[in-house]
């Protein structure tokens, strides 16, 4: 893995910070700094999602407002040589040692359901960029054309792809989800994104896929198509009716589905991940449960 050039004196001296140890990140990259004797997170955001980051920075700034710990931004962002810089509090602890656990899930299930309590109150926030609920992305026709273009290149991975989507139509037909309401949901509601102090909540990172979704959108990351207990907890604090448990495996297929269609477009390649989740099964399925097999 290359390591991200690290920030300009330029930067720092603008932040009046100094790096104390590089933070990684998927996207976008972080690092530990300090101004004094306190720890703030300077954060260089990705190309693709600096264009986007206002919806961000707003919704960590609401939720910091509402007493949740979330890194709400310190100072405005800044625009040097290409790139968007922030600087955000820095949150302490660890993730849980007990990651999917019956526990964990059923506790983190709890967690989420308390969290969008206060995000379904955010009604000043839409849609984030380009996002889409699955609604969209199932009645999209180009993403037929895409898996017609590339069946001669990987016929048993789109075959697989095309299986799920036809069923997931099938699934959300009758629901008219484009009367359904919606709320910004966290996108990767996952247990190295919660951090713990003496066993008390001391942080939520990564919304780098916060947006407008259906609620049970969050289960997608969350839930994994096999961590059912995540689902339990949360129908523990915040019941789901009946049609929202119709729509949580369509709805975690059309996620996986339009994540295939944009790297085949983008040149790489079916990744083999998306299509190990895609044949993942639970019995919280119900009827969707049934093990694929090939005509």
């Amino acid at each position: 893995m290359n390591t991200p050039t690290p920030p300009s004196d330029e930067i720092l001296k603008w932040f009046g910070v100094q790096v104390l140890a590089p933070l990684g990140g998927r996207l976008n990259q972080h690092w530990l700094v300090e101004s004094g004797h306190t720890r703030f997170v300077l954060r260089r955001w990705s190309p693709d999602w600096a264009a986007t980051s206002d919806y961000e920075l707003r919704l960590l700034a609401r939720l910091g407002d509402l007493g949740w710990p979330v890194a709400y931004a310190v100072e405005e962002p800044i625009e040097w040589e290409g790139h968007t810089w922030s600087l955000s509090v820095f949150l302490p602890g660890e993730p849980t040692s007990e990651k999917y656990s019956v526990a964990e899930q059923r506790e983190r299930g709890r967690l989420l359901g308390h969290f969008h309590s206060d995000l379904s109150h955010l009604y000043e926030f839409g849609q984030r960029g380009t996002w889409r609920r699955c609604e969209q992305i199932l009645a999209d026709p180009i993403l037929d054309h895409i898996l017609t273009e590339h069946e001669r290149e990987q016929s048993e991975e789109i075959h697989i792809l095309r299986w799920h989507l036809d069923r997931a139509r099938t699934r959300i037909d009758g629901l008219t989800l484009q009367n359904w309401p919606g709320i910004v949901i966290h996108g990767d509601f996952t247990p190295w994104n919660l951090h713990f102090t003496n066993g008390q909540l001391s942080g939520i990172l990564d919304f780098e896929l916060a947006h407008w979704d259906h609620r049970v959108g969050d289960f997608a990351l969350s839930w994994r198509g096999k961590y059912d207990e995540v689902i339990y907890g949360y129908d523990e604090v915040s019941p789901l009716s009946p049609p929202e448990w119709d729509l949580i495996t369509p709805l975690w297929w059309s996620f996986l589905i339009e994540g295939a269609c944009q790297s085949l477009q983008n040149g790489t390649g079916v990744d083999e991940w998306i299509i190990k989740k895609l044949l993942q099964r639970s019995p919280l399925m119900g009827p969707d449960s049934a093990e694929f097999h090939h005509p």
